[in-house]
Order: structure tokens, then C-alpha cells, then sequence
């Protein structure tokens, strides 16, 4: 399911020159991953990860809130150390920056009709004025015989402020890239590690300050829920400063990035679970387990990514916890790479799903 479609009509989305860089920018980190189209396949050029406190005079891994200038200055830094030559670029909007909500609508209105209801109606879930945002909408396709037979459409709303949207298209340009679509972070995710469409899937997406929670049933958003809580961030083995830029970049060219490593031996005290994770792992189980009682229907698989998944031991966890199949996100095996970095790229793939993801679908794969 594609949504954002009234706002990738303000750009151009047309990939001319066959390549596309994703790009990423999350509150700790800007990851990007360049794709290129070849005989239909899409085939991983470059990829890269930057730590975005070094930018603000923190610690990396810690969260920032930077100036468009000064994301500009970071993605550029990145760009060149991870040699990317595509001049065309999709950007991933946070979940954080977006507003979704569910409209239940009775089907006796007319379809011509729906678009100017579901206007009326969100005017009640949005706390700006509505020439503040920008609105999407998309009717849930049913994945049941009993929502086939419902009498009311099930719609999913998306509300993106203006500021937002304006925000992501100076930095393109001020980067010199050609700025294609947007997209929402949770699309991206879907696309990118979800492998069996038919399949009911849990995603835990684990960021630095906050975690993202969806189950997606036969391709289509179900439930999506953020926690606020995300990984710890005390990478203490790292000292990386503005003087120490050689260190702010961990990612480039297709090289297995040093934040994940930093990750693994910074959180893993033995073989103890951090206190945070024992958090997130709580909210989830009760999401599952209100999720299954609302709908009568199971939750076989759970899909963690983002960069508390690199957590060691979290998979063995989880599986424990919750009593089903738990999976570590492979976003790189969706695209064609070089045999010899398939350990590599298994390693990084939690961290580069959104990134991944949202350059699939400039490729249109």
C-alpha cells in the first residue's frame, strides 16, 4: 500500500539516471543507501550511517534537534565519504512528524463524495488548521471475508504539517539533490523487511529515543503505536568530536558500520537485558496481546529492526517472552550486493530498513 501520493505530486517523482539515494534522518543518526536499477533489479551502490551529535557538540548516539543547515552540513559530509553520485533522492518523514488515524465512514456514501467527507471528518482529529497540512487518506483494503461484508469503509488518515514537508525540500535542494517524493518511515519499514505479504507481522522498529510498533496484516497497516522509550545511548567507547570527523562517519561504500559494533559492546552488560529494552519488550507484548483480542486473530512473527535490535541477546528474549517466531530484520537481502559483504550487510540491515525501504520505492520496485 502506497500513501503520500497528493504529496509526491509536488515533486518531480520520476527517476531519470536509473539510481536513487534514500536518505533517513533520524534523531541520532542520518543513514542514506544509494540503489541502482539494472536489467530490473535493484543493486546496492553505497551506503552510509553519520552520527548527528557531533554536528551539536554531544556524544554520538546521543539525540539532537539540529538547524536545516546543519543537516545539510552532515548529509553532504556523508554523501562524499560514502561516494554518491546520484543526484535524485527520497526522504523519510518520521512517524514522530506525522499524525495517522483510523475513520470509520458508512459505505451508503457515495465514493465520489468519500474524499470530501474524510476532509470534514479528520477536521476533528487535527489540532492545527487544516491549511496547515497537508492530508493523505487511503481506504484499508479488507483482508477478511467479515470486512469484506462490513458496512462502514475502514480509512486511514495522514496528516503531515506543512513546516514539515517544507523542512525535507530545503535540504534536498541545499544538498543539491533533486527531491523525488516523501514518505512516511512506517511504509519504508514495511516495504523493506516484510518478507511474506499474506503473513499477520509485528514490527518493532527501535530508534535512540523512541520505538516504533506496527502489525501489518496481508501488506496493510493494522495497528502502529510509538513508545517512548528507545536503546541506551551511552556508547562510551566512543570520543568522537567536530576535531574528530574521521570518527563521525560509520558507515560508507558498502562498509559494516562501527556504531553497530559500539552498540553491541556499549549496552550488553554480560548477558543481562537493559533495563529500556525490558520496557519496550512490555508495551509490545500487551500491544500483541490487545491486538489479538480486538481482532480474534494471531501475531505468528515478530520482525525487530532499528539500532536496539543490534542488542545481542534480544532476539532469544523476545522469542521467550512472547511465544512466537522472532526475526532480526535483513532489509539488504531485498537488494542484489556483492556475495562477500552478506555477513556485513546482515549486521548493519536493522539500522538501513527505513533508508532501504524508501529507496525500493523510487526504484518503483
Amino acid at each position: 500500500m502506497s500513501f503520500l501520493d497528493n504529496i509526491t505530486k509536488l515533486f518531480n517523482s520520476k527517476v531519470e539516471e536509473g539510481k536513487i539515494l534514500g536518505v533517513d534522518i533520524g534523531s541520532s543518526s542520518i543513514k542514506i543507501v544509494q540503489l541502482s536499477l539494472k536489467k530490473g533489479v535493484a543493486v546496492l551502490d553505497t551506503f552510509g550511517e553519520i552520527s548527528l551529535a557531533v554536528y551539536a557538540n554531544k556524544e554520538v548516539g546521543k539525540p539532537v534537534n539540529l538547524s536545516e543547515d546543519k543537516y545539510v552540513e552532515a548529509l553532504k559530509d556523508l554523501m562524499k565519504e560514502s561516494q554518491v553520485d546520484a543526484t535524485s533522492a527520497c526522504f523519510a518523514i518520521p512517524l514522530k512528524s506525522t499524525l495517522m488515524f483510523n475513520l470509520k465512514l458508512p459505505k451508503t456514501i457515495e465514493k465520489s463524495k468519500l474524499n470530501d467527507v474524510v476532509m470534514v471528518e479528520a477536521r476533528k482529529y487535527i489540532p492545527v488548521p487544516i491549511t496547515e497540512v497537508q492530508l493523505d487518506w487511503s481506504v484499508i483494503p479488507a483482508t477478511s471475508r467479515q470486512q469484506e461484508q462490513s458496512d462502514h469503509y475502514d480509512i486511514l488518515v495522514v496528516a503531515i504539517h506543512k513546516e514539515t514537508i517544507n523542512k525535507y525540500a530545503n535540504i534536498a535542494t541545499n544538498t543539491g539533490l533533486t527531491l523525488k517524493f516523501l514518505e512516511i518511515e512506517t511504509f519504508a519499514t514495511i516495504r523493506s523487511v516484510v518478507k511474506h505479504e499474506r503473513n499477520t507481522t509485528a514490527i518493532v522498529d527501535i530508534g535512540s529515543s523512541i520505538t516504533k510498533f506496527y502489525i501489518v496484516e496481508k501488506g496493510v497497516v493494522k495497528k502502529s503505536h510509538v513508545i517512548n522509550i528507545g536503546y541506551t545511548k551511552s556508547l562510551k567507547e566512543s570520543e568522537a568530536t567536530p576535531e574528530n570527523p574521521e570518527e563521525k562517519v560509520s558507515v560508507g561504500s558498502g562498509v559494516s558500520g562501527n556504531a553497530a559494533k559500539l552498540l553491541r559492546e556499549t549496552i550488553v552488560d554480560g548477558n543481562s537485558i537493559p533495563l529500556d529494552i525490558t520496557r519496550i519488550i512490555s508495551n509490545v507484548k500487551k500491544a500483541i496481546l490487545e491486538y489479538q483480542r480486538d481482532t480474534k486473530s494471531d501475531v505468528p512473527e515478530v520482525v525487530f529492526t532499528g539500532g536496539g535490535s543490534l542488542f545481542d541477546h534480544i532476539i532469544s528474549y523476545v522469542e521467550k517472552e512472547l511465544s512466537v517466531k522472532v526475526l532480526k530484520a535483513d532489509p539488504f537481502s531485498k537488494v542484489q550486493s556483492p556475495a562477500f559483504l552478506d555477513d556485513a550487510l546482515r549486521d548493519a540491515g536493522p539500522e538501513f530498513a527505513v533508508a532501504i525501504g524508501i529507496a525500493l520505492r523510487g526504484l518503483r520496485l
